[in-house]
């Protein structure tokens, strides 16, 4: 008889390889915390590896897995990220639209004659879209020339239908936050969050959430989280090798640098209860964490919280700077407070 796991759970067809946790930024939606303070690259023979274990785990049901490389911030280490496409090109990874994106916030877009260059060899290499950042979020520490720059010259490189912009109506009326005071900026991080409602997990459950409207935790521990998590088809990879689920960074399916990548996904399906979070989550939503973490003394905020996903982060840091679960809850930059 089959569980709810091995009714709902999709075979991942998508997976974000981050390079880093360094970025130029440190934005205030960042679901991974990532800030100029990090140091670590992931190793590329682990990177290769992994793309190359997850497109094998792909096709072994009948799929294609597409990777994107990102962050932090990918090209804040060119060589490196270089020698990731390179590696992987080699061995035969990136054909067939394999090597989806590589993403940027474009910060280092001070010399469209670089930007050409860097653009032409991952071109080469197999690079489907260049994937830029552009938001007012990004834009409290993004210049943006720099990433007008980026955009018009992958557009002239790549071609446009291969540029993607995360807010294209942004990038019209793009504005340089770092020139407008601190409660102004309030107000533009308030409007920008209720046009596009981005997850508020890691620094956002902390610098951005604070700015939203809020629900009791009663009003929100019933939504389960079982389509997100297990349907998204989606994982990321950070250069630690966790294995995350979706975009819900933080839970860690398993350590891809001790494990294979195959053998961590059929754990997930099979074996789901031997991780409690993903099993609270999934059968609970936050409310099942919460009632766990309230045993240890875990108290609600009186303030409520914006959404589902800040209850949960908030649960989860609880659970993680007291060392519960420390094998599915990590690493540090995800619940870092900065």
């Amino acid at each position: 008889m089959q569980t709810p796991f091995q009714q709902i759970i999709r075979p991942w067809k998508f997976a974000g390889i981050m390079l880093t946790y360094w970025c130029s930024a440190r934005c205030r939606f960042c679901y991974v915390s990532c800030s100029p303070e990090e140091k670590d690259w992931v190793d590329p023979a682990d990177a290769v590896r992994w793309w190359r274990e997850l497109g094998e785990l792909a096709r072994s049901r009948g799929k294609t897995m597409k990777i994107h490389l990102s962050g932090g911030e990918p090209f804040g280490n060119w060589p490196l990220l270089r020698e990731v496409a390179e590696r992987a090109h080699a061995e035969g990874l990136t054909t067939n639209g394999a090597f989806q994106k590589v993403e940027t916030n474009g910060f280092w877009a001070s010399d469209e004659h670089v930007v050409a260059e860097r653009l032409s060899v991952l071109d080469k290499l197999g690079m489907g879209k260049l994937a830029v950042s552009a938001d007012p979020y990004h834009q409290e520490f993004v210049d943006p020339q720099c990433v007008r720059r980026c955009v018009e010259t992958a557009r002239r490189v790549l071609g446009p239908d291969r540029v993607q912009v995360r807010w294209a109506e942004w990038l019209g009326r793009m504005q340089d936050l770092r020139d407008i005071p601190p409660p102004q900026r309030d107000e533009v991080f308030r409007r920008a969050y209720e046009t596009h409602k981005d997850r508020l997990t890691g620094r956002a459950s902390v610098s951005l959430a604070g700015l939203l409207e809020t629900r009791p935790a009663s009003r929100l521990a019933g939504e389960d989280c079982r389509h997100s998590i297990l349907a998204a088809r989606h994982v990321h990879i950070d250069p630690y090798g966790n294995v995350f689920p979706g975009t819900c960074a933080g839970i860690i399916l398993g350590n891809a640098k001790q494990t294979p990548i195959a053998e961590i996904f059929q754990q997930a399906t099979e074996k789901h209860f031997t991780n409690p979070v993903l099993c609270a989550l999934v059968n609970g939503g936050p409310g099942l964490l919460l009632r766990y973490a309230q045993l240890l003394g875990f108290e609600p905020q009186l303030a409520g919280y914006a959404a589902k996903c800040h209850l949960c982060a908030e649960i989860r840091r609880f659970l993680f700077e007291r060392h519960v679960f420390e094998a599915r809850l990590g690493p540090r930059q995800v619940y870092s407070n900065c």
